[in-house]
Parts: structure tokens; sequence; C-alpha cells
């Protein structure tokens, strides 16, 4: 992949990951770049186009036929003789295809071999040398063709004389705003003979000096004269050399796409950001958690356990007392999820949660972005936090409603106790059966000979204390263990509702903001592989 295909592409990829972020006017350069870049190297890949621009009087035109060896263009000194651009193409198929796309009129094309049966001249073979309108015009017709035409150019020949070199019309429009362009660009002091070669020298200097301040430093500076011919041969070779390096169109659009791509990066900017670093998503992660009420919802099942333990592990009488207490988890899976079911002891109202969320999540968003120029910024927590977001807490409703809190589990423990609590309970009522019976005389109380009498109890007595006393003995074991299990239970929930919590927060929040910082760093790196 050459240069330019690269910088190309990467400036594409830029503003295809920007989007709708940047200003449609500073993109729409870019995309005329593109369309341009294209139909340049799909015209002609073998023509160089070099033109000549510069003010009234600095002999530009001269030195276009000086170049093209023959007098095509008319010569002034007094006023703007040039008044469409001038071109002359070398080699035997011309270049009349690329020259109709520039713009320039049939009638003002020449094919400097061929046609005219010129003598061959190698060093500029592929060459389309045009001379523009001088730029300085009072004729404002003039100014808009070497607008026009400059946007075609391969190799800019900024031809200066001794007395304008320094002139801010050329320097302030056209130099200066295509500093960028400075491999294209090759500037030439005319009139060279009308100045000592101490002064000669001095105003070589000083245009070199102003020249670095703009931008171009390095760029050729070749003192000529058309009359004398003096510079001629190295202006002619330093063509010639961008020629058959082959460079000179793509350094062009090269430097097109550069200026287009630092443009984008002025008015997108192309700081780095923070993103979201682990302990802002940690907190932004515990408010979620706190706002879908899991410590409440936790807490309702370490309840409910504990409830359901005395209910299944108590003796009898106390159980059906236990059934009667208000259980909020009871009527899940009738429609309501778990936080619906603790909504009443929840701290905060729903509204006060949603708009809690929604600052924190616009918050962390913020942080994840603090660097980026406001388009894009503003871009950003719109995409993640804005209208176009989904309701977040919609979200955690529906995450905390589909986790498993595991109330339909029974542990064995609780079938064991609660036969065993069945069995005093029935022991207990026997012995108070056998005791009223035994008092009307309907049963013997000690009916086996010899049977032990703990304290001197008969055995009815016996069943009723043994009984009451292991049940109570029972139940309080049941109830530390249940209030365990209960803990348990309320933190495994808790658990796997902060990590359901955490999975969406991933989903719908983690995930859109990567993919925008994704974006984002496209666009930077886009805009740096581009206007390196």
């Amino acid at each position: 992949m050459s240069a330019l295909d690269e910088r190309v592409t990467a400036l594409q990829s830029a503003i295809e990951a920007a989007g709708d972020v940047i200003d449609p006017d500073v993109v729409a350069p870019a995309e005329a770049t593109f369309s341009h870049a294209q139909e340049r190297l799909e015209l002609s890949t073998q023509h160089t186009v070099v033109v000549l621009a510069g003010a009234t009087g600095s002999g530009k035109s001269s030195l276009f036929n000086r170049l093209a060896g023959l007098d095509l263009a008319e010569v002034g000194y007094l006023r703007p003789t040039t008044s469409t651009p001038l071109a002359c193409a070398w080699g035997p198929a011309g270049a009349t295809e690329l020259l109709d796309w520039i713009g320039v009129a049939r009638r003002d094309q020449i094919a400097r071999r061929s046609i005219l049966d010129a003598p061959q001249d190698d060093a500029f073979e592929g060459l389309v040398l045009l001379d523009l309108p001088d730029h300085d015009s009072v004729v404002t017709q003039n100014q808009e063709v070497v607008d026009h035409v400059a946007r075609y150019a391969d190799l800019f020949v900024w031809v200066l004389d001794p007395q304008k070199y320094a002139d801010a019309a050329i320097h302030a429009r056209y130099l200066q705003p295509l500093a960028t362009h400075a491999e294209s660009s090759v500037v030439v002091l005319n009139q060279a003979d009308r100045l000592s070669e101490t002064d000669l020298k001095i105003a070589v200097d000083d245009l070199e000096l102003i020249l670095e301040r703009e931008g171009f430093r390095g760029v050729p500076v070749i003192a000529t004269s058309a009359t004398s011919g003096k510079g001629l041969p190295e202006l002619r070779a330093e063509i010639g050399r961008r020629i058959t390096s082959k460079r000179a169109s793509q350094a062009r659009l090269v430097a097109d796409v550069r200026q287009v791509a630092r443009r984008l990066a002025d008015a997108g900017g192309v700081e780095p950001v923070p993103g979201l670093d682990r302990p802002v998503r940690d907190a932004l992660v515990e408010t979620f958690v706190q706002c879908a009420g899991v410590p409440q919802i936790a807490d309702a099942v370490e309840e409910s356990m504990a409830r359901r333990a005395v209910v299944a592990t108590d003796w009898p009488l106390i159980g059906w007392v236990g059934r009667l207490r208000h259980d909020p988890l009871r009527e899940l899976g009738f429609g309501r999820s778990a936080r619906d079911a603790v909504a009443e002891v929840m701290p905060i109202s729903p509204s006060v949660q949603r708009a809690r969320a929604d600052l924190a999540l616009r918050e962390a968003t913020e942080v994840a972005t603090e660097g980026m120029s406001r388009p894009w910024r503003a871009s950003v927590v719109d995409a993640v936090a804005g209208e176009s977001a989904r309701d977040v807490i919609d979200e955690l409703d529906e995450a905390v409603a589909g986790v498993d809190l595991g109330l339909k589990q029974r542990p064995l423990w609780w079938t064991a106790v609660g036969a065993l609590q069945w069995l005093t309970f029935l022991a207990v009522v026997g012995g108070l059966a056998w005791s009223v019976a035994a008092a009307f005389g309907l049963v013997d109380p000690d009916p086996w000979t010899g049977a032990p009498r703990p304290l001197g109890m008969s055995l009815p007595l016996v069943l009723i204390a043994g009984g009451l006393l292991f049940g109570i003995a029972l139940t309080l074991f049941s109830r530390w263990l249940g209030g365990v299990g209960a803990r348990r239970a309320g933190a495994r929930a808790e658990k796997k509702l902060t990590e359901a919590i955490n999975r969406t927060t991933e989903r719908i929040v983690v995930a859109r903001l990567r993919s925008e910082l994704d974006r984002y760093d496209r666009w930077r790196n886009g805009l740096s592989t581009a206007g390196r």
C-alpha cells in the first residue's frame, strides 16, 4: 500500500468513525478530497501537472515560454496579459482528458510533441505545464481561475520578482494556506538579471527566511532570468527530477489529505481520554446495586428463609402461628419481581432511584470522556446516557427479576427436624390423652410393672414432659441453624443479584461506552496517520 493509499484509507476510516459528530461543513472538504484523489489517479498516473503562479509583472509567462521552448504565452509587464490558463503537454499522447478535467479550454491546450514536431525532451516526458492568470489581477474572474486550477496542481512553481517577493497578496492568499504542500512546491525568484550578485544573494536569503517562517523550510529557491537564461537549467532539472521520480502527483495528493486531516483534528479534537477505569466502573455498579434495591432484597430473602425455617421446623403449634406472619417474598412467582415485593421498605422512591442511576451513569461517562472535544463528548454521553439509550433502571429490574433467589429450595434438614417435631407433638398429645383417660379410670397410668419412673412421674407425664423439653430444645437448635441458613441464603441472593447487575452494566453501559470510545480511537488513529 502506497503512502497515499494509506493516508486516504486512514482519513476515510476517521470520517466513517465520526459519523455525524463533526459539522458537515468541516467534513465536506475531506469527502471532496477523496473524490478528487480518485478521479486524478484514474485519469492519469503518468502525467505531472506543474503550474506557474505569480503576480503581475513577475515574468511567469516569459518563463513559461522559455521552459516550453516556444513563444506560446503573451508577455506583458504593465498589466495582466494571461486571462485563461495555458497548457503545454509533453508526450505523443498529450493530456487532453486530464486538461479537460482541470478545466483548460481545448484551444489553450498544446502538445509539445507530435503536433509541433519538436525535438524529443526525455526529461519532460509526461509534463503538463500550465501558465496561470496573475493571482493579483483586478479582474475577479482571473483570481477565480487561479484558485480553481491550483486545486489540480501536482507541483507549484511560485514565480516571484525582486520587487514583490514579500508581497502579502501571494503569501497570505496562497503560500501560507498551502504550507502543508511544501513538498509540492518550488519557489522561483525571477528577473535575477536586474540585481547585482550581492543584492541577489541578499534577496534570496531574505526570501528563504520568509518561507521558513511560513512553513516552507527546505523548499528549493531558484534565482532565474527568462531574459538571460540564468537559473533555467536548475529549474528544468528540478522539474525533471520531480517528473522522473513520479512522486509529484502523489506528493500533492498526500499534502491535500494531510491538510484536510489537520483541519478535522482541529475541529473534532484528538486528545486521548482515560476511558472507564475499574474504580469508576465499580462505583457505578455499586450505585446500580443500591438503586435496584439489592440490599433490601437480600434482607427480605434472609427474613423470608428464617420465617420458612421456623414454619418448617418449629413445634407444630408455634409453626402454625408463624404461617400467619407477613412474608414480603411469599407472593413471588405471581407476576411480581423481588424488587416490587420489597418496594415498601426501599429507602428511596423509584423516581429518585431512576434519577440517581441516570446521574451516576452520566457522571461515569463524563469521567471516561474527559479531554474529548465538545462535539465528541456530547455524542458519547448521548449514546450512553441520553434519551437514545434504554432506561438503565428498567434493564436492571429485568436483570433482578430474572435471578433465581433459591426460595423454592427446601433444605433436607427442615424435613427431618419437622418430622421429629411432629413426633414430640404426638408424644405430648398422647401423654395428655393418656393422663385424661387415666384420671377417669379408663386406662391404667402404669400398664407395665417395673417401668422406670423418672422423678417419680408416671409414664403419661414422662411423655408430656419429655416431648415438651425435647421439642423446646429442638426448636431452639433449629432456629439457630435456620438463622445461619437464612443469612447464607441472603448472602447468596445478594451475590447473584450483584453479579446480574454487573453483567447488565457490562452489556448496556460498558459495551456501549467501549464501542463509542473505539469510534473515537478510530477517529484519532485515522487522523494521526493521515495528518502525519
